[in-house]
């Protein structure tokens, strides 16, 4: 199962360990903008305008990218230099309103076979084929709430999905039922994010507490790490998981209101093993980070256990 899976680095935290892995590239979704900004060395290089609101950006393995939002619901859209191609997209999805999407299956060429989405209009998960004019429903699931977003879990083959009250359900799509949750019975205040590792450790985004939180498969927690360098109240976060160098990391992006100036935006890559903030970039070559509400990876990665 595949895992989807800028920078001036400014002087490490204290403590932190000594890294030689810089930031990869990345794709920020602008938060005042309904767009989706390339970022390689410390430099904007180039981005997608949506006709509507984005909501959610996911790089596949063959080169494209899979968009949320605008008047195309989902897209898959591929870079032709300095044009953009769509090549498919759920337009005629009048069902719905999908918040996020991410690619559960893969052809041999690693082009996405099935898409899995989380609705908030009629609260559900849904997986729908790709690459057809008419959304083809497979499988779908009713929620007890609004999904913020959704994430596969690379341990068990479910899928994790948050929701807009703070609570994440693990559903098992094959038996159609919850097997894990998470929330405020846990200890936890405002999840933003939550994404699953191989070896089943949860790491989980909590926007009250400023922190990054790693819960074993019992929900005992690991190690906790409170962001530094916070210039505000933590607004929105995300997290994305993969692998450099043989070492595991942890990409956390966070937009933060109030502060110094008006607003804050910080990426931080985290040893998953420890914790520890290995290096963390607010700021472009020429300034800060554009207002965004993520920041992923522009690669994709098979997260596995070999």
């Amino acid at each position: 199962m595949a895992l989807t899976l800028c920078c001036l680095f400014l002087a490490a935290p204290s403590g932190a360990e000594t890294s030689k892995i810089p930031i990869p590239s990345l794709l920020l979704c602008e938060k005042n903008k309904n767009t989706v900004a390339h970022v390689v060395h410390n430099k904007v290089d180039w981005s997608y305008e949506l006709d509507g609101p984005l909501k959610d950006v996911q790089p596949q393995p063959d080169g494209t990218m899979l968009v949320t939002g605008g008047t195309k619901q989902v897209s898959l859209v591929r870079r032709y230099w300095k044009s953009f191609l769509v090549i498919w997209d759920w337009d005629k999805l009048d069902t719905g309103v999908v918040e996020s999407a991410v690619a559960a299956d893969w052809d041999t060429n690693g082009h996405p076979a099935l898409i899995l989405a989380a609705d908030s209009k009629n609260p559900r998960l849904f997986l729908a084929e790709a690459r057809t004019h008419e959304v083809k429903i497979r499988w779908e699931y009713k929620l007890s709430s609004a999904p913020r977003t959704v994430h596969l879990c690379p341990d068990s083959g479910n899928f994790l999905v948050i929701l807009k009250n703070s609570e994440v359900e693990e559903i098992d799509y094959q038996n159609d039922k919850e097997v894990w949750s998470l929330g405020k019975n846990d200890g936890f205040k405002d999840i933003r994010d939550t994404v699953r590792d191989p070896w089943a450790r949860t790491y989980v985004a909590d926007a009250v507490k400023g922190s990054i939180t790693c819960l074993d498969p019992h929900k005992k927690s690991v190690w906790e790490t409170h962001l530094p360098f916070a210039p505000g109240a933590f607004q929105e976060m995300a997290l994305s998981l993969f692998r450099k160098n043989n070492k595991r990391l942890l990409l956390a992006s966070v937009h933060f209101a109030g502060g110094s100036r008006k607003t804050g935006n910080v990426v931080y890559l985290l040893n998953t093993e420890t914790g520890k903030v290995l290096d963390w970039s607010d700021r472009l070559e020429k300034g800060f980070y554009p207002d965004f509400f993520k920041a992923t990876l522009n690669e994709a990665f098979y997260y596995q256990k070999q």
